[in-house]
C-alpha cells in the first residue's frame, strides 16, 4: 500500500518535530486523509499550509473551526508567536517573498539551489519564515506530528530544505486520474471562499495529473523519506492504510482512529485552507467513491485513461 527566533517550546522539544507532507494532485482525497490522521493523539492537521498567507492572513477566509482566520484564537496565537505584531507592510513583504519563491517552475531552485544568488537568498528567507511558523504551530497545538496537505510540488521542495529540528516525511497520495478528472468537473461550493471551486477540463486535468505526479515522485530518488499511498487502497481499508502511515512515520504505537465499521469521528480542526470537506465535523464512513465509473461518459474515461496511461504505469495501485 505504501511503496523569528527560538521559542520556549522549541527549547523544550527533545526530539525533532515530524511533518507529514501530503503531496500529489488536487482532488485526490488529501483533505479527508489529513483530517483522519489529525484525530490521532499528538497529531495536528494544519491543512494546506501553502495558502495560509494569501487566503488566511490577507483574505481572512474561514479557518476549519468556522471562524474567520484573523479571529481564530489558535491562528492568532501562532501568528503572534511566529512573527510578533505583523503590520500591513510586513505582511505584504511576506506574501511578495512567497510569490517570488513558491511556484512549481522554481523546483530546481528549491530542490537543488539552481539559480542566481538573489533567488537563493529569497529561498533561504522563505524557509526561515516556514521554520518559524511550524515551530509556533507545534507549541500552540502541543503536537509532535504536523500534517500538511498542501500537495503542491514547490511547497514540498521548500520543506525539504528546512533544518533545525524538523523531520520531514513525504507521503505521495495518488488517485485514479479518471476519478480525479470527474471530480474536477463537478460543481462544488467552498464555504471558505464563499463561491464555487474552479472546474477543469479533461485535457487540463490529464496534463496536470501527469506532470504533478511525475514531479512529486522526484522526492524518491533525491533522498527524501518518501512513500506512496493510493487513495483507492485508503478507501478500501482505511484502518490498514492509517497503520501503514504510522509505520512510515515511525509511530506504530499511536492509536488508530478508524473504527471496525470503517467510521471515523472527525472533531473540530484548525486547518488553514483546503477542500470544503474540512468544515464538516462528526462521524464519517470511509468508503470507495465509485460515482465516476457510472456518471462519467465513456468517451471521457477513455480520453483521460489514454492521456495518463504512462503515469498510471509507474504509479500503479488499486483505483
Amino acid at each position: 500500500m505504501l511503496s523569528g527566533g527560538e521559542t520556549n517550546g522549541d527549547r523544550r522539544r527533545r526530539e525533532p518535530l515530524k511533518v507529514l507532507f501530503i503531496g500529489g494532485y488536487g482532488r485526490s482525497g488529501s483533505t479527508v486523509l489529513d483530517r483522519v490522521l489529525g484525530q490521532i493523539p499528538g497529531f495536528f492537521s494544519v491543512g494546506e499550509m501553502r495558502h495560509l498567507f494569501q487566503e488566511g492572513l490577507v483574505e481572512n477566509r474561514r479557518c476549519g473551526c468556522g471562524d474567520p482566520f484573523l479571529e481564530c484564537d489558535f491562528w492568532r496565537g501562532v501568528t503572534e508567536r511566529a512573527f510578533g505584531s505583523l503590520d500591513d507592510e510586513e505582511l505584504a513583504e511576506l506574501t511578495a517573498l512567497k510569490g517570488r519563491v513558491d511556484h512549481w517552475w522554481r523546483s530546481p531552485l528549491l530542490g537543488w539551489r539552481i539559480g542566481g544568488a538573489e533567488r537563493r537568498r529569497d529561498v533561504d528567507r522563505y524557509r526561515r519564515v516556514l521554520r518559524r511558523l511550524y515551530a509556533a504551530i507545534a507549541v500552540e497545538s502541543e503536537a509532535s506530528v504536523l500534517i500538511d496537505s498542501s500537495k503542491d510540488i514547490s511547497h514540498g521542495f521548500a520543506l525539504r530544505g528546512l533544518d533545525g529540528g524538523l523531520d520531514l516525511h513525504v507521503l505521495h497520495l495518488v488517485r485514479d486520474a479518471r476519478a480525479v478528472a470527474w471530480s474536477w468537473q463537478r460543481q462544488k461550493f467552498n464555504p471558505g471562499a464563499g463561491r464555487d471551486m474552479d472546474r477543469h477540463s479533461l485535457l487540463k486535468t490529464s496534463a496536470e495529473w501527469s506532470v504533478i505526479n511525475a514531479l512529486t515522485r522526484m522526492h524518491r530518488p533525491t533522498g527524501a523519506r518518501y512513500a506512496t499511498l493510493h487513495y483507492g487502497d485508503f478507501a478500501a481499508d482505511p484502518a490498514g492504510a492509517v497503520d501503514q502511515v504510522l509505520n512510515f512515520l515511525g509511530e506504530p504505537d499511536r492509536p488508530n482512529p478508524v473504527a471496525p465499521d470503517r467510521s471515523v469521528h472527525l472533531g473540530a480542526n484548525h486547518t488553514a485552507a483546503g477542500n470544503p470537506d474540512r468544515f464538516k465535523p462528526g462521524d464519517v464512513e470511509i468508503r470507495p467513491d465509485e460515482e465516476w465509473r457510472q456518471a462519467m461518459p465513456a468517451l471521457g474515461r477513455l480520453l483521460v485513461g489514454a492521456l495518463t496511461a504512462p503515469g498510471r504505469g509507474y504509479l500503479s495501485g488499486s483505483g
